[in-house]
């Protein structure tokens, strides 16, 4: 996985996965985070809308198609593992219902690994009718419900999704998932024009900052979307983040350091109204993943403004933030391959009507006790 926000880096995780379906157990045994090298102008250049060649998209393709049978090589010799099941979620480099691309060849996985790949994984359901995103959900629900009490799983990536998941025993009927607003896009782009570095560190500069509460509310409303948490109606957030200039702009009047906080403090308090709308408990947990669960500035602020205890995944699951949507996109594969539609209709508008995914058959086959890489 490399997210929207194209940040230089492959994440990749491995899994150990026993039982089947909903029921299946996992574990994260090893990852690492692989660089994307030149690579990386090229994707976000795509991303973009920039012209490019047919024979550039081409090559694009096939070299990032290379880069990730490079690092899961390296990532099954360091573990002295070999896959039964590989699993690609690809770049997104388009996303507007009912087109959408994300950006891969997965064949040189498939000559390397020499196992079952999966790829695609939103095609299917775009072709169905539905939205393609969110689609980790389902995923979450595996990793991280719960048996005594509901969560809201927050990834704060390039752009920030929620899932709500309730308690084990209430059944995936009342998993829900949304997006919410621009993230990583917003912290990475203030700190470049106005700390001219590539990111607030643990959000140390936004800590020494003070909110001006009237840019903040000016920020909050130009972020707010109506019917955000109706999937017919949700916010892209599998973009570019072309809105940053546009926000990072209301704080020019504000020092570097307050511009930092004030944002931090407009994403927190979108956060905590939308998971008010949508009927989170008061006082439930929340677990942060994706980049910016290192901001400690925004994690204490979505604590302070949702009034609910915030942890991350690493601490309390140990899933290290940034391989939160490797991990589930691991997961989305191997459901698919124990025949479980991984895409839920309240979240992303639509049932599948077919297999999630496409599938290039490798020699290893699947089967109980897979190793599953992303």
């Amino acid at each position: 996985m490399t997210g929207t926000s194209i940040d230089g880096e492959l994440d990749a995780a491995m899994l150990r996965i026993e039982g089947h379906g909903l029921l299946m157990r996992v574990e994260l045994i090893a990852s690492l985070s692989w660089p994307l090298g030149e690579l990386t102008a090229t994707l976000r250049a795509i991303a973009l809308q920039q012209p490019l060649s047919a024979g550039e998209l081409a090559r694009a393709a096939l070299a990032f198609g290379e880069v990730h049978a490079e690092a899961l090589a390296q990532l099954a010799r360091a573990a002295g593992v070999t896959p039964h099941l590989v699993v690609l979620h690809g770049q997104t480099v388009f996303h507007a219902p009912p087109i959408t691309w994300q950006l891969m060849n997965p064949w040189p996985v498939a000559a390397r690994l020499r196992c079952r790949v999966r790829y695609d994984l939103r095609g299917g359901n775009v072709a169905s009718g539905g939205q393609g995103a969110p689609i980790t959900p389902l995923a979450d629900f595996v990793l991280f419900g719960d048996d005594e009490q509901p969560q809201a799983i927050i990834n704060l990536g390039g752009f920030a999704n929620v899932t709500l998941l309730p308690r084990r025993s209430d059944g995936v009927a009342h998993v829900r998932g949304f997006d919410i607003s621009a993230c990583n896009h917003l912290l990475d782009s203030v700190a470049q024009q106005r700390l001219k570095q590539p990111f607030d560190a643990s959000g140390h500069s936004a800590a020494r900052g003070v909110c001006e509460e009237n840019i903040c509310s000016r920020i909050v409303e130009s972020m707010s979307c109506a019917n955000s948490t109706n999937a017919a109606n949700a916010r892209r957030s599998l973009g570019t983040g072309d809105e940053a200039a546009r926000v990072v702009a209301l704080t020019d009047s504000l020092s570097p350091c307050d511009a930092c906080r004030t944002i931090v403090e407009a994403i927190a308090q979108i956060i905590a109204r939308e998971l008010r709308v949508a009927g989170h408990p008061l006082g439930a947990r929340i677990l942060l993943a994706g980049g910016s669960a290192r901001h400690e500035t925004l994690c204490e602020a979505i604590a302070l403004r949702s009034g609910c205890p915030t942890e991350t995944t690493a601490r309390a699951c140990a899933i290290p933030v940034a391989m939160r949507e490797a991990a589930a996109m691991a997961i989305l594969g191997a459901l698919a391959d124990d025949g479980v539609n991984f895409s839920l209709p309240a979240v992303t508008g639509a049932a599948s009507l077919m297999c999630e995914s496409a599938l290039i058959v490798g020699e290893n086959a699947a089967k109980q006790g897979d190793t599953a890489l992303l």
